[in-house]
């Protein structure tokens, strides 16, 4: 088993509230991120579940048992943290093993144990070494290694990939993603970047300024954003108000079917993503379309982002193509099913 629960947590530092009010369920096996800026309390929350600090208030239940008054040597939950943290003085098994020995497990057994897990995380062979002598990825191999040999309930990730390089970070997301389905180990994986959150998570929680915004699925914050917030960290750009009439959304951008289920005469903030907008030049056209005139562009190498003024608003564009110059008159297309619709002002 490995179910994770907070209920109602609340965390201070002296009279300032990092955490209130949080509540989230991580189920058996499953990877969950939790995803936000830095500041936002993340660290802090794995911190209080690992018992490494003591929530002002709420519970946290490990497997439907609570632990808040529980030591963390007897939580079941042990914490892999953004630096290795490795003893220096001790070769890699060694300090795999290390824990093992804490708990008095038997030199045979433990031997086997290190063993597997040395495979698992594609350490078989660098036993022997010390840690000087192991590259920035391999040290966090150890890391993740050390506390995945004591098979806890849940473990929790804090950021242990934003000291690496781009392409190893990128192999170690899919290293962790295959030990995770192997052996089906609950996991709180901690970052700030959403790619990464997103490719690597059954589910995502996003937390804002101490606030838990939405959980679900990656594709369901990505284009199901709850909020404007909510878009915005995702990469939503173009933001536009508007009211409902007869269905329509009108709104000083264009008149766009929405669907009677959005109530006549309710003022909307509406969102749609840069890569759902079609852009074609103006000599070209679009069958139906905004027009509109270049502004500016930025290449950044699979798409293009190209700022278009469309009377008072700009509207920005991703596209696969690179063919577009600041001042270039074109005209856009707003898929109407791609529109996102927000309540309010």
């Amino acid at each position: 088993m490995g179910e994770l629960d907070l209920k109602n947590l609340r965390i201070d530092y002296g009279a300032r509230i990092i955490i209130q009010n949080f509540n989230l369920a991580v189920r058996n096996g499953e990877m969950m991120s939790l995803l936000g800026p830095s500041g936002a309390g993340k660290t802090t929350i794995l911190k209080a579940i690992a018992g490494l600090l003591t929530p002002t208030g709420g519970d946290i239940l490990i497997d439907g048992q609570s632990v808040r008054d529980v030591p963390p040597e007897k939580r079941d939950a042990v914490m892999v943290f953004q630096k290795p943290l490795l003893f220096p003085f001790m070769n890699v098994a060694q300090n795999i093993g290390f824990g093992l020995r804490m708990r008095g497990q038997p030199g045979r057994e433990a031997q086997r144990h290190i063993g597997a897990i040395l495979a698992l995380t594609q350490l078989a062979g660098l036993e022997h070494r010390k840690v000087h002598e192991l590259s920035g990825g391999q040290q966090q191999r150890v890391a993740l290694a050390r506390a995945l040999v004591l098979k806890p309930s849940v473990l929790l990730l804090d950021e242990p990939l934003s000291n690496l390089d781009a392409n190893l970070r990128q192999r170690m997301r899919e290293l962790i993603q295959t030990i995770q389905s192997e052996t089906r180990m609950t996991m709180l994986f901690v970052t700030h970047d959403q790619s990464e959150a997103l490719m690597i998570s059954h589910r995502v929680a996003l937390l804002l300024e101490g606030r838990l915004r939405q959980v679900g699925e990656p594709r369901e914050l990505f284009y199901q954003p709850a909020d404007p917030e909510v878009a915005r960290f995702f990469g939503g750009r173009n933001f536009f108000q508007g009211h409902v009439r007869d269905g329509q959304l009108h709104s000083d951008l264009g008149v766009f079917p929405v669907g009677p289920q959005n109530g006549n005469g309710h003022v909307r903030t509406a969102t749609i993503r840069p890569e759902d907008i079609r852009i074609a030049p103006q000599a070209a056209g679009l069958s139906r379309g905004l027009r509109g005139r270049v502004v500016k562009t930025r290449f950044e190498g699979s798409s293009t982002r190209v700022v278009v003024a469309c009377g008072a608003n700009e509207v920005i564009v991703l596209t696969s193509e690179d063919a577009y110059r600041p001042g270039q008159e074109v005209a856009i297309t707003v898929p109407p099913e791609k529109i996102r619709l927000f309540p309010g002002d």
